[in-house]
Protein backbone atom coordinates (compact mmCIF):
# COMPACT_ATOMS: atom_id res chain seq x y z
CA UNK A 1 0.00 0.00 0.00
CA UNK A 2 1.38 3.43 -0.97
CA UNK A 3 2.49 5.53 1.97
CA UNK A 4 0.29 8.61 2.51
CA UNK A 5 1.62 12.10 3.07
CA UNK A 6 0.83 13.21 6.60
CA UNK A 7 0.56 16.51 8.48
CA UNK A 8 0.72 16.39 12.29
CA UNK A 9 -0.87 19.38 14.01
CA UNK A 10 0.24 20.34 17.52
CA UNK A 11 -1.47 22.78 19.84
CA UNK A 12 1.65 24.92 20.30
CA UNK A 13 5.39 25.04 19.82
CA UNK A 14 5.91 24.80 23.59
CA UNK A 15 8.10 21.90 24.63
CA UNK A 16 5.40 20.01 26.53
CA UNK A 17 4.65 16.30 26.68
CA UNK A 18 2.08 16.03 23.90
CA UNK A 19 3.94 18.45 21.64
CA UNK A 20 7.23 16.60 22.04
CA UNK A 21 5.46 13.29 21.40
CA UNK A 22 3.77 14.55 18.23
CA UNK A 23 6.94 16.12 16.91
CA UNK A 24 8.91 12.92 17.47
CA UNK A 25 6.15 10.88 15.85
CA UNK A 26 6.62 12.96 12.68
CA UNK A 27 10.33 12.12 12.64
CA UNK A 28 9.71 8.42 13.29
CA UNK A 29 7.05 8.12 10.58
CA UNK A 30 9.31 9.83 8.05
CA UNK A 31 12.14 7.45 8.92
CA UNK A 32 9.75 4.56 8.35
CA UNK A 33 8.88 5.81 4.87
CA UNK A 34 5.72 7.81 5.63
CA UNK A 35 6.45 11.43 4.58
CA UNK A 36 5.31 13.53 7.55
CA UNK A 37 5.50 17.22 8.39
CA UNK A 38 4.50 18.94 11.62
CA UNK A 39 3.08 22.38 12.47
CA UNK A 40 1.80 24.10 15.61
CA UNK A 41 -1.44 26.06 15.84
CA UNK A 42 0.29 28.78 17.84
CA UNK A 43 3.79 29.89 18.63
CA UNK A 44 5.49 29.15 21.94
CA UNK A 45 4.67 31.12 25.06
CA UNK A 46 6.78 34.18 25.66
CA UNK A 47 8.36 35.83 28.70
CA UNK A 48 8.17 34.09 32.07
CA UNK A 49 5.99 31.28 30.67
CA UNK A 50 8.90 30.11 28.50
CA UNK A 51 11.12 27.95 30.69
CA UNK A 52 12.81 25.81 28.02
CA UNK A 53 13.69 26.14 24.36
CA UNK A 54 10.54 25.80 22.19
CA UNK A 55 10.16 23.12 19.55
CA UNK A 56 11.65 23.85 16.17
CA UNK A 57 8.35 23.61 14.28
CA UNK A 58 6.53 26.26 12.21
CA UNK A 59 3.56 27.97 13.85
CA UNK A 60 0.37 28.99 12.05
CA UNK A 61 -0.51 31.94 14.29
CA UNK A 62 -0.74 33.35 17.79
CA UNK A 63 -4.14 31.83 18.67
CA UNK A 64 -5.17 28.22 17.96
CA UNK A 65 -8.69 28.99 16.77
CA UNK A 66 -8.32 32.36 15.05
CA UNK A 67 -9.61 32.61 11.50
CA UNK A 68 -6.14 33.28 10.14
CA UNK A 69 -4.81 30.16 11.86
CA UNK A 70 -7.68 28.02 10.56
CA UNK A 71 -7.24 29.36 7.00
CA UNK A 72 -3.53 28.54 7.10
CA UNK A 73 -4.30 25.03 8.36
CA UNK A 74 -6.87 24.51 5.61
CA UNK A 75 -4.34 25.51 2.94
CA UNK A 76 -1.71 23.14 4.30
CA UNK A 77 -4.17 20.26 4.58
CA UNK A 78 -4.94 20.44 0.86
CA UNK A 79 -1.43 19.21 0.12
CA UNK A 80 -1.50 16.02 2.23
CA UNK A 81 -3.45 12.77 2.38
CA UNK A 82 -4.07 12.68 6.16
CA UNK A 83 -3.94 15.18 9.01
CA UNK A 84 -3.28 14.07 12.60
CA UNK A 85 -4.80 16.39 15.23
CA UNK A 86 -2.55 15.78 18.22
CA UNK A 87 -4.64 16.60 21.27
CA UNK A 88 -6.29 19.57 22.98
CA UNK A 89 -7.22 22.50 20.74
CA UNK A 90 -6.32 20.61 17.58
CA UNK A 91 -9.66 18.76 17.62
CA UNK A 92 -11.89 21.82 17.10
CA UNK A 93 -9.25 23.42 14.87
CA UNK A 94 -9.16 20.48 12.46
CA UNK A 95 -12.92 19.93 12.60
CA UNK A 96 -13.47 23.56 11.57
CA UNK A 97 -10.58 24.02 9.16
CA UNK A 98 -11.15 20.78 7.24
CA UNK A 99 -14.95 21.01 6.99
CA UNK A 100 -16.03 20.51 3.41
CA UNK A 101 -12.62 19.24 2.27
CA UNK A 102 -11.66 15.75 1.17
CA UNK A 103 -8.71 15.56 3.58
CA UNK A 104 -9.49 13.24 6.51
CA UNK A 105 -8.08 13.81 9.95
CA UNK A 106 -7.22 11.45 12.78
CA UNK A 107 -7.65 12.77 16.30
CA UNK A 108 -5.11 11.72 18.93
CA UNK A 109 -6.72 11.89 22.38
CA UNK A 110 -3.90 12.61 24.82
CA UNK A 111 -5.65 12.60 28.19
CA UNK A 112 -8.31 10.78 30.18
CA UNK A 113 -11.61 11.47 28.34
CA UNK A 114 -13.72 10.41 31.32
CA UNK A 115 -12.01 12.99 33.50
CA UNK A 116 -12.84 16.08 31.48
CA UNK A 117 -16.58 15.74 30.85
CA UNK A 118 -18.32 18.95 31.90
CA UNK A 119 -22.08 18.41 31.61
CA UNK A 120 -24.48 17.30 28.90
CA UNK A 121 -23.93 20.29 26.60
CA UNK A 122 -20.16 19.89 26.67
CA UNK A 123 -20.53 16.17 25.97
CA UNK A 124 -22.80 16.77 22.96
CA UNK A 125 -20.56 19.46 21.52
CA UNK A 126 -17.40 17.40 22.02
CA UNK A 127 -19.14 14.36 20.55
CA UNK A 128 -19.88 16.28 17.36
CA UNK A 129 -16.19 17.18 17.08
CA UNK A 130 -15.06 13.61 17.77
CA UNK A 131 -17.36 12.27 15.08
CA UNK A 132 -15.94 14.71 12.53
CA UNK A 133 -12.66 12.79 12.73
CA UNK A 134 -12.13 9.91 10.33
CA UNK A 135 -10.60 7.97 13.20
CA UNK A 136 -9.74 8.49 16.87
CA UNK A 137 -6.61 7.19 18.58
CA UNK A 138 -6.78 6.61 22.33
CA UNK A 139 -3.89 5.85 24.64
CA UNK A 140 -5.26 2.80 26.46
CA UNK A 141 -8.35 0.52 26.25
CA UNK A 142 -10.37 2.19 29.03
CA UNK A 143 -9.89 5.57 27.35
CA UNK A 144 -11.09 4.11 24.06
CA UNK A 145 -14.19 2.73 25.78
CA UNK A 146 -14.89 6.14 27.36
CA UNK A 147 -14.67 7.86 23.98
CA UNK A 148 -17.16 5.43 22.48
CA UNK A 149 -19.56 5.58 25.43
CA UNK A 150 -19.42 9.29 26.19
CA UNK A 151 -19.23 10.70 22.69
CA UNK A 152 -21.02 8.03 20.62
CA UNK A 153 -17.97 7.32 18.47
CA UNK A 154 -18.31 3.85 16.85
CA UNK A 155 -15.89 1.44 18.47
CA UNK A 156 -14.54 0.47 15.04
CA UNK A 157 -13.45 4.08 14.60
CA UNK A 158 -11.29 4.07 17.75
CA UNK A 159 -7.83 2.50 17.96
CA UNK A 160 -5.46 2.22 20.92
CA UNK A 161 -1.86 3.28 20.31
CA UNK A 162 0.25 4.06 23.39
CA UNK A 163 2.80 6.80 23.88
CA UNK A 164 6.40 5.98 23.08
CA UNK A 165 9.92 7.04 23.95
CA UNK A 166 13.34 6.31 22.51
CA UNK A 167 15.43 3.54 23.96
CA UNK A 168 18.38 4.95 25.94
CA UNK A 169 21.61 4.84 23.97
CA UNK A 170 24.85 3.37 25.18
CA UNK A 171 26.23 6.81 25.98
CA UNK A 172 23.45 7.83 28.35
CA UNK A 173 23.77 7.61 32.13
CA UNK A 174 23.33 4.10 33.48
CA UNK A 175 20.59 4.06 36.08
CA UNK A 176 21.36 0.64 37.51
CA UNK A 177 25.06 1.02 38.28
CA UNK A 178 25.86 0.72 41.97
CA UNK A 179 25.73 3.97 43.88
CA UNK A 180 29.41 3.57 44.76
CA UNK A 181 30.47 2.90 41.16
CA UNK A 182 32.95 5.13 39.34
CA UNK A 183 32.10 7.05 36.14
CA UNK A 184 32.94 5.12 32.99
CA UNK A 185 33.68 6.37 29.49
CA UNK A 186 30.46 7.63 27.90
CA UNK A 187 28.43 6.75 30.98
CA UNK A 188 27.56 8.42 34.25
CA UNK A 189 27.43 6.24 37.32
CA UNK A 190 24.82 6.68 40.00
CA UNK A 191 27.49 8.06 42.31
CA UNK A 192 28.60 10.68 39.77
CA UNK A 193 24.99 11.65 39.02
CA UNK A 194 24.22 12.05 42.70
CA UNK A 195 27.33 14.12 43.19
CA UNK A 196 26.15 16.46 40.43
CA UNK A 197 22.91 17.03 42.38
CA UNK A 198 24.64 17.27 45.77
CA UNK A 199 23.13 14.01 47.05
CA UNK A 200 25.06 11.43 49.12
CA UNK A 201 26.22 8.44 47.09
CA UNK A 202 24.61 5.94 49.49
CA UNK A 203 21.25 7.70 49.91
CA UNK A 204 17.87 6.26 48.93
CA UNK A 205 16.78 8.68 46.19
CA UNK A 206 13.21 9.36 45.03
CA UNK A 207 12.74 11.32 41.79
CA UNK A 208 9.66 13.36 40.94
CA UNK A 209 9.21 15.03 37.53
CA UNK A 210 6.43 17.32 36.34
CA UNK A 211 4.86 20.75 36.40
CA UNK A 212 4.63 22.18 39.90
CA UNK A 213 0.86 22.57 39.54
CA UNK A 214 -2.16 21.49 41.61
CA UNK A 215 -3.14 18.49 39.48
CA UNK A 216 0.38 17.02 39.79
CA UNK A 217 0.31 17.31 43.61
CA UNK A 218 4.03 17.94 44.17
CA UNK A 219 3.47 18.83 47.83
CA UNK A 220 2.19 15.26 48.33
CA UNK A 221 5.54 14.01 47.02
CA UNK A 222 7.36 16.06 49.65
CA UNK A 223 5.06 14.78 52.41
CA UNK A 224 5.49 11.16 51.26
CA UNK A 225 9.29 11.23 51.25
CA UNK A 226 9.26 13.08 54.58
CA UNK A 227 7.51 10.03 56.05
CA UNK A 228 10.60 7.95 55.22
CA UNK A 229 13.75 8.01 57.28
CA UNK A 230 16.84 9.27 55.44
CA UNK A 231 15.36 9.24 51.89
CA UNK A 232 16.15 12.11 49.53
CA UNK A 233 13.80 13.77 47.04
CA UNK A 234 14.85 15.24 43.69
CA UNK A 235 12.06 17.37 42.18
CA UNK A 236 12.42 18.37 38.53
CA UNK A 237 10.03 20.96 37.15
CA UNK A 238 8.69 24.46 37.52
CA UNK A 239 5.26 25.97 38.01
CA UNK A 240 2.85 27.99 40.08
CA UNK A 241 3.36 25.91 43.24
CA UNK A 242 7.14 26.32 43.38
CA UNK A 243 7.07 28.56 46.44
CA UNK A 244 4.70 26.19 48.30
CA UNK A 245 6.82 23.18 47.39
CA UNK A 246 10.03 24.90 48.45
CA UNK A 247 8.55 25.99 51.78
CA UNK A 248 7.11 22.55 52.55
CA UNK A 249 10.34 20.80 51.58
CA UNK A 250 12.39 23.18 53.73
CA UNK A 251 10.14 22.37 56.69
CA UNK A 252 9.66 18.62 56.24
CA UNK A 253 12.80 17.59 54.34
CA UNK A 254 15.55 19.94 55.55
CA UNK A 255 18.80 18.95 53.88
CA UNK A 256 17.17 15.99 52.10
CA UNK A 257 15.77 17.53 48.93
CA UNK A 258 16.78 19.35 45.77
CA UNK A 259 14.54 21.44 43.51
CA UNK A 260 16.45 21.11 40.25
CA UNK A 261 14.12 23.03 37.94
CA UNK A 262 13.41 22.05 34.34
CA UNK A 263 16.01 19.66 32.91
CA UNK A 264 16.49 19.46 29.16
CA UNK A 265 18.01 16.00 29.68
CA UNK A 266 16.57 13.78 32.40
CA UNK A 267 19.18 11.03 32.03
CA UNK A 268 21.33 12.20 34.98
CA UNK A 269 18.21 12.28 37.14
CA UNK A 270 17.40 8.67 36.26
CA UNK A 271 21.00 7.68 36.96
CA UNK A 272 20.71 9.20 40.42
CA UNK A 273 17.25 7.80 41.25
CA UNK A 274 16.26 4.57 42.95
CA UNK A 275 12.54 5.03 42.30
CA UNK A 276 10.29 7.54 40.52
CA UNK A 277 7.20 8.88 42.29
CA UNK A 278 4.07 10.10 40.48
CA UNK A 279 1.47 11.75 42.71
CA UNK A 280 -0.91 13.16 40.08
CA UNK A 281 -4.65 13.54 40.54
CA UNK A 282 -5.17 13.18 36.78
CA UNK A 283 -3.04 11.92 33.89
CA UNK A 284 -3.24 10.47 30.44
CA UNK A 285 -0.26 8.21 29.77
CA UNK A 286 2.61 9.97 31.54
CA UNK A 287 5.81 9.82 29.53
CA UNK A 288 7.87 10.23 32.67
CA UNK A 289 6.95 6.68 33.72
CA UNK A 290 8.07 5.34 30.33
CA UNK A 291 11.36 7.22 30.48
CA UNK A 292 12.09 6.09 34.03
CA UNK A 293 11.27 2.46 33.23
CA UNK A 294 13.51 2.47 30.14
CA UNK A 295 16.34 3.59 32.42
CA UNK A 296 15.61 0.76 34.84
CA UNK A 297 13.91 2.87 37.51
CA UNK A 298 10.79 1.32 39.12
CA UNK A 299 7.78 3.52 39.88
CA UNK A 300 5.32 4.30 42.62
CA UNK A 301 2.33 5.98 40.99
CA UNK A 302 -1.26 6.91 41.70
CA UNK A 303 -3.91 4.92 39.86
CA UNK A 304 -4.99 7.58 37.37
CA UNK A 305 -5.29 7.52 33.59
CA UNK A 306 -3.23 4.76 31.99
CA UNK A 307 -0.94 4.22 34.98
CA UNK A 308 -2.26 0.72 35.77
CA UNK A 309 -1.43 -0.36 32.20
CA UNK A 310 2.09 1.05 32.50
CA UNK A 311 3.16 -0.11 35.95
CA UNK A 312 2.77 -3.82 36.71
CA UNK A 313 1.93 -3.61 40.42
CA UNK A 314 4.30 -5.76 42.45
CA UNK A 315 6.58 -6.46 39.47
CA UNK A 316 7.76 -3.15 37.98
CA UNK A 317 6.64 -0.88 40.81
CA UNK A 318 3.61 -0.09 42.91
CA UNK A 319 0.25 1.40 41.92
CA UNK A 320 -1.49 3.16 44.82
CA UNK A 321 -5.08 4.51 44.95
CA UNK A 322 -5.59 8.00 43.55
CA UNK A 323 -6.46 9.21 47.04
CA UNK A 324 -3.52 7.53 48.77
CA UNK A 325 -2.16 9.34 51.81
CA UNK A 326 1.51 10.28 52.16
CA UNK A 327 1.82 7.41 54.64
CA UNK A 328 0.47 4.97 52.02
CA UNK A 329 2.85 6.33 49.39
CA UNK A 330 5.79 6.12 51.77
CA UNK A 331 5.02 2.43 52.40
CA UNK A 332 4.88 1.80 48.64
CA UNK A 333 8.17 3.65 48.17
CA UNK A 334 9.85 1.48 50.82
CA UNK A 335 8.52 -1.60 49.02
CA UNK A 336 9.96 -0.36 45.71
CA UNK A 337 13.31 0.39 47.32
CA UNK A 338 13.45 -3.11 48.80
CA UNK A 339 12.88 -4.68 45.35
CA UNK A 340 14.67 -1.98 43.41
CA UNK A 341 17.09 -4.20 41.42
CA UNK A 342 14.59 -6.80 40.17
CA UNK A 343 11.73 -4.35 39.61
CA UNK A 344 14.08 -2.05 37.72
CA UNK A 345 15.09 -4.83 35.33
CA UNK A 346 11.47 -5.86 34.82
CA UNK A 347 10.40 -2.24 34.31
CA UNK A 348 12.96 -1.82 31.55
CA UNK A 349 11.88 -4.99 29.75
CA UNK A 350 8.18 -4.15 30.15
CA UNK A 351 8.58 -0.63 28.73
CA UNK A 352 10.93 -1.68 25.93
CA UNK A 353 8.40 -4.21 24.65
CA UNK A 354 5.41 -1.84 24.70
CA UNK A 355 6.33 1.83 24.76
CA UNK A 356 9.20 2.41 22.32
CA UNK A 357 9.11 3.82 18.80
CA UNK A 358 10.07 0.59 16.99
CA UNK A 359 6.89 -0.95 18.45
CA UNK A 360 4.55 2.05 18.23
CA UNK A 361 5.47 3.72 14.90
CA UNK A 362 4.36 0.78 12.69
CA UNK A 363 0.93 0.91 14.37
CA UNK A 364 0.59 4.56 13.37
CA UNK A 365 1.87 3.91 9.86
CA UNK A 366 -0.64 1.11 9.30
CA UNK A 367 -3.55 3.21 10.55
CA UNK A 368 -2.60 6.26 8.49
CA UNK A 369 -2.24 4.16 5.34
CA UNK A 370 -5.75 2.82 5.86
CA UNK A 371 -7.26 6.25 6.52
CA UNK A 372 -5.36 7.87 3.66
CA UNK A 373 -6.43 5.22 1.17
CA UNK A 374 -10.16 5.71 1.72
CA UNK A 375 -10.44 8.69 -0.61
CA UNK A 376 -7.93 7.59 -3.23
Amino acid sequence: MTAPTVLIVLTSADRRGAEVEGSQLAAELTALGVPTSVVALRSAAQGEARSVQPLDVPSLGDRPLSWSTLRALRRLARGVDVVVAFGSSTLPACALALAGTRTPFVYRSIGDPARWVRGAWHRRRTGLLFRRAAHVVALWPEAAASISNLYRVPSLSVTCIPNARQLPTAGEPAACEPATGEPTAGNLSAAAARQSFGVPADAAVVAWVGALSPEKRPVAAVESVAAMADAWLLLAGEGALRADVAATAAQLLPGRHRLVGVLDDLSPLWAAADVVLLTSATEGMPGVLIEAALHGVPAVATDVGAVATMVDDGRTGRVVPAGATPTDMAAALRDALTHRAQWGDDARAHAAARFTWPTVTPLWADLLRKVGSRLR
